[in-house]
């Protein structure tokens, strides 16, 4: 009987053991989450901050771009690749990390909101346009259906326009906008064209608000090659090497060089200044990468203003 007394007391003791060493294992758990939590807590803090921090960095560089722009304004008349503006901003090294960025002339671009002048469509930014389709192998029928998406009314130009009818009946139906593109990468929208397509001129084309005309002493190759259908891609890259980097000081002087002679080239769509530039800014600061893209509007007065800002490509 003594017996069964010592080792019930025995198996108790055990189980008490057990039980002790079962609580302080959770209670090491727990402290070990709640440390895991705090550290997670901290890092995830410390994210926030350096993001916060990195995107004050880049309106920074924002006001950079805007204060140079306006003293390139009042330093010359003209813009082009020998302008401060145009110099690229290597990393800098700031507190925790480092700042980047470089301005790009969005007018050495077509503005494919070109092709309407005072709502009607406008034969010469459209056969600019062609030039640019024909030098990229795409039929250049879909324009009809960019003025169809671009114009407020709902007949489709002839032969191969697109209006509502054609777009509800997709798989994912919309209508045609009817009105300037706020960007181009809506060309994927429209009717013959596709994310293929967009791309093959996605890098000369851009959507701006009102009519701009051309910059010759931005433009690259492609773009000067769109002018007339008399100039081939060859010539044009022939141009662009023969180009000062201080570019020309008139569209007369453009025109008339030797190269040019004899191409009917449309006057009103070139121009040697820009009022239209895009700003692109990386910030890193810690484990954190942020960029941004502006888009500053250059005033005949020489002010500047930001008309878009955003954190995706341009």
């Amino acid at each position: 009987m003594m017996q069964q007394r010592r080792i019930h007391k025995n198996q108790q003791a055990g189980i008490a053991l057990i039980m002790v060493l079962l609580v302080v294992a959770l209670v090491a758990i727990m402290a070990a989450g709640i440390a895991s939590k705090q550290q997670l807590s901290t890092r995830r803090t410390g994210n926030l901050l350096n993001n916060e921090q990195a995107y004050m960095y880049l309106l920074g560089a924002e006001d950079w771009a805007k204060n140079i722009l306006a003293q390139d304004f009042k330093d010359n008349k003209t813009d082009s690749f020998d302008d401060d503006w145009a110099v690229e901003l290597p990393p800098i090294p700031v507190e925790g990390g480092t700042i980047q960025g470089k301005i790009k002339d969005l007018q050495a671009r077509f503005n494919i909101n070109n092709f309407l002048k005072a709502g009607n469509p406008d034969k010469d930014s459209i056969a600019l346009f062609k030039n640019l389709l024909n030098e990229n192998n795409i039929d250049i029928e879909v324009t009809d259906a960019i003025i169809d998406w671009l114009d407020e009314n709902l007949d489709s130009t002839i032969p191969a326009g697109a209006e509502d009818g054609d777009y509800l009946n997709n798989a994912i139906s919309y209508r045609a906008a009817n009105r300037l593109m706020a960007s181009a990468s809506e060309l994927i929208m429209v009717k013959g064209f596709d994310y293929k397509r967009y791309k093959k001129i996605a890098p000369y084309i851009i959507a701006l608000p009102i009519f701009t005309p051309l910059n010759v002493n931005t433009a690259s190759a492609m773009q000067i090659s769109m002018l007339s259908n008399q100039i081939s891609l060859v010539e044009a890259k022939n141009i662009i090497s023969e180009r000062n980097k201080s570019g020309y000081k008139s569209v007369d002087e453009f025109i008339k060089q030797d190269a040019l002679k004899g191409k009917k080239i449309t006057k009103i769509q070139l121009s040697v200044n820009s009022e239209y530039f895009l700003l692109q800014a990386r910030s890193i600061i810690g484990s954190a990468r942020s960029e941004l893209y502006s888009v500053l509007y250059r005033d005949k007065n020489g002010k500047i203003k930001v008309l878009l800002r955003t954190q995706r490509r341009i």
